[in-house]
């Protein structure tokens, strides 16, 4: 029998938005549907400045009585600040709760989620057009509330746990025979899945689409918003000149940050990059020449006198 798994990752962006015109300021920074969404419901989505550059990549989820984000670590001040800047007359307020959490990070394949009261009450997501589910979540005398994510594929459940019981939270998950891994292990995880996550596989500087989340990260009805005029350019001209892609590469594991080319030209460079049993999967940019599968590229290890080949998957 496999050991359930849960990973521990001790900082999150955790961002709260709340008053009445929460909805119409979050709808006016975000790619994806805010106003149709049902309490316990959400969305992936960017917030985007206004050149439609990514400021964030999260997932936005209704609260009963506030709009929650919840996404990597380090643009929570960035959020505040955006949010304040374009809040004029209307009543809103961003309140940052990263300090307030602890984030335990359930896989789909979980079967310990069956043992926690709430979370496998949560909906199925059957598509991609369906919302993410959120509620509260209750294990032996730990209570916190609960969000349904792709971080590691479809399924993937974080529970949010007070950061004063996180250590208690941990020692009984382990007590009851739950394996806790590190934020090591979960990118390790995340980057098998293909997961993206905004600081290390894209910032600022990159535009939504050049993330390859078109389809359940950007609406392209939704009406106007900050960026959207270059977001929805891009996306009739159909001209995006480099995305994150996932590579293949035998018998070698090169760093982060590995340049990858085709001749004398740089198409490519590596951001995640995770060991397996026969070399190494890993998420990164490619350009346009590169973006189908079984594309390949040649890159050079550290010592400059071992070179591998990438695969694009």
């Amino acid at each position: 029998m496999t050991t359930p798994k849960l990973y521990r990752i001790d900082r999150l962006c955790v961002v709260d938005v709340g008053g009445q015109d929460a909805d119409k300021i979050i709808h006016n920074l975000t790619t994806n549907e805010v106003k149709p969404l049902q309490p316990g419901e959400g969305r992936e989505t960017f917030v985007t400045d206004v050149r439609g550059k990514t400021l964030a990549h999260l997932c936005l989820y209704r609260r009963p009585d506030e709009l929650r984000m919840i996404g990597p670590a380090g643009p929570s001040d960035a959020i505040a600040s955006h949010i304040d800047r374009y809040t004029i007359l209307e009543d809103a307020t961003a309140a940052i709760q990263d300090d307030n959490w602890v984030a335990f990070i359930l896989p789909p394949d979980s079967d310990w989620a069956a043992q926690i009261q709430g979370v496998h009450d949560l909906p199925k997501s059957n598509q991609s057009s369906d919302p993410l589910p959120c509620g509260e979540w209750q294990w032996n005398e730990f209570v916190g509330s609960a969000y349904r994510t792709r971080w590691l594929g479809e399924g993937t459940n974080v529970l949010l746990v007070n950061r004063n019981v996180a250590d208690s939270f941990a020692e009984s998950a382990q007590a009851s025979g739950v394996q806790v891994g590190d934020e090591t292990e979960f990118h390790a995880t995340r980057i098998q899945a293909g997961f993206p996550w905004h600081g290390i596989d894209l910032n600022e500087a990159n535009l939504p689409q050049e993330a390859d989340r078109d389809a359940l990260a950007i609406s392209f009805t939704k009406g106007c918003y900050l960026g959207q005029e270059t977001v929805a350019r891009l996306d009739a001209l159909g001209q995006v000149q480099k995305k994150l892609v996932r590579w293949r590469i035998e018998q070698n594991v090169p760093p982060a940050g590995t340049e990858l080319k085709s001749g004398d030209k740089v198409v490519g460079r590596l951001t995640s990059v995770t060991a397996d049993a026969t070399g190494a999967v890993a998420i990164g940019m490619a350009r346009r020449s590169h973006f189908d599968a079984g594309s390949t590229a040649e890159g050079k290890m550290p010592d400059e006198n071992q070179t591998f080949t990438a695969t694009v998957l």
